[in-house]
């Protein structure tokens, strides 16, 4: 057996699926994705059946778990690549699997990067997680209206939700507030409390609502990666103390005197000063949580990424 698999190209060796779903009706299928038991429920799936009612085109999407090289196979119909994670940070697996989005393998690509091709799309994953899929152009309006208004009453300081902390990045801020802040780590890692299972269901957003401070890191720091973090927390009417992106996350849509910024070299003695005074002051808090969190731009980008995503999913079934 060891002698026949020496003798195989490794494309053939890892060409099964770690994860594989499909409709009832076959026409979706998704692999190497960790999407929801339901397929009918995956995000793109909605948006077809409500743009593309009459469909009869197979989709195949898929993600990046698992070996690059089973997207390499001949499949019935389409396919579309999509991933919500970090595939561009230098020296990881993930970009060396996945850092050119399997362009040369799919009808249409999509993730975070600013990548200049025609079966290209950047649709980051902040924008799956914060939209609906059958949302019209005034219901991104709307949305977008919510995040900026959201205010809920605070009976607690600062919370961390995450599971790991592969580059440091949580630990860089938590170290930062944890001896001015009560902060409570609610999620896997170095977790001190049980409130968001055992209180509120893992219902992360209502038990978000309690917080006036959100530590929301990205997993790495890498231009334009920008996930659902920052987003949850502007929903959830926290301040957020963020890092990712080069502490310049979706330029021109975010107000970025609505999030303070950690550094990472740099000294964050200012950044300790506005906390302790958000803190301790409530006419600060109140004025800080009284401005625009999204910028008039956001709901343009929003509009037009819905708008280019229908424009590439007629392409690929109409080819």
């Amino acid at each position: 057996m060891n002698r026949v698999l020496k003798q195989l190209p490794l494309e053939y060796i890892f060409t099964k699926p770690k994860t594989f779903n499909q409709t009832t009706d076959k026409l979706y299928r998704e692999y190497n994705q960790w999407g929801p038991e339901d397929l009918e429920q995956q995000w793109f799936v909605r948006f077809l059946r409500r743009h593309f009612p009459d469909n009869k085109t197979v989709v195949n999407f898929f993600g990046p778990v698992s070996s690059p090289f089973f997207i390499k196979r001949k499949f019935e119909g389409k396919k579309v690549f999509y991933t919500g994670e970090d595939v561009e940070h230098p020296g990881t697996q993930l970009s060396l699997y996945y850092g050119d989005y399997c362009l040369g393998q799919t009808d249409l690509s999509m993730g975070f990067g600013q990548v200049k091709n025609e079966k290209y799309l950047r649709f980051p994953y902040w924008i799956i997680t914060t939209f609906v899929p059958e949302a019209d152009e005034q219901q991104i309006r709307d949305r977008i209206r919510e995040i900026n208004e959201a205010r809920y009453e605070k009976c607690n300081e600062c919370v961390l939700i995450n599971k790991h902390d592969p580059a440091g990045t949580r630990e860089l801020v938590y170290n930062g507030v944890k001896d001015i802040l009560d902060v409570k780590l609610a999620g896997a890692w170095r977790n001190n409390t049980r409130a968001l299972w055992d209180d509120y269901g893992n219902d992360k957003e209502a038990y978000l609502r309690t917080f006036k401070f959100n530590i929301c890191a990205e997993n790495d720091n890498t231009k334009h990666y920008v996930t659902e973090k920052l987003f949850d927390a502007f929903l959830a009417g926290c301040i957020p103390l963020y890092y990712g992106s080069n502490n310049d996350p979706e330029p021109g849509l975010i107000n970025r005197d609505a999030v303070i910024f950690w550094n990472k070299e740099g000294n964050n003695d200012e950044n300790r000063k506005k906390v302790l005074a958000l803190k301790n002051d409530e006419r600060c808090y109140q004025s800080f949580i009284s401005q625009p969190r999204l910028l008039p731009a956001a709901e343009e980008y929003v509009i037009d990424r819905y708008a280019k995503l229908k424009e590439h999913f007629a392409r690929i079934l109409n080819e």
